[in-house]
């Protein structure tokens, strides 16, 4: 009787089992840092069209109406200006929002910061937008 080496087949099944357990959990935690990331780029393009926005009030005595107009975006008459993250960024009202349609829940991460206010910080909208859920992106 020989004696044969190798793994069984619940051996085997429990390997699978962990390694799906920790798929499960390290997915959407990966895609949160990457959405957080690209949200950190966009709060820098807000901050950035404020600065603009006060240059531009320095020099011609009113706010930009259009994002294209600030100098940091190119100088040109566009309304939306997308970013290397994904973000639109805009101005509306005097204020400056970035924009950026998160596919998985279906919502929008909206940054926002009101550039007439020199002691403003940019605001989230939409925090739980960033959040990713394995199961809601299933089901």
């Amino acid at each position: 009787m020989s004696k044969q080496s190798g793994f069984t087949l619940v051996e085997l099944m429990v390997v699978v089992a962990i390694v799906a357990i920790l798929a499960t959990v390290a997915a959407p935690a990966y895609i949160n840092y990457l959405n957080r990331g690209k949200q950190s780029s966009a709060i820098e393009a807000v901050l950035r069209a404020k600065m603009d926005q006060q240059t531009f009030w320095a020099d011609n005595s009113r706010y930009a109406s259009t994002i294209g107009l600030l100098s940091s975006f190119g100088n040109s008459a566009g309304k939306t200006i997308d970013t290397a993250s994904g973000y639109n960024v805009s101005i509306s009202a005097g204020n400056v929002q970035a924009v950026r349609w998160i596919s998985a829940t279906g919502t929008n991460d909206r940054v926002t910061i009101v550039a007439t206010d020199d002691s403003a910080q940019p605001v989230i909208v939409n925090p739980k937008a960033l959040k990713f859920s394995l199961f809601s992106w299933i089901f």
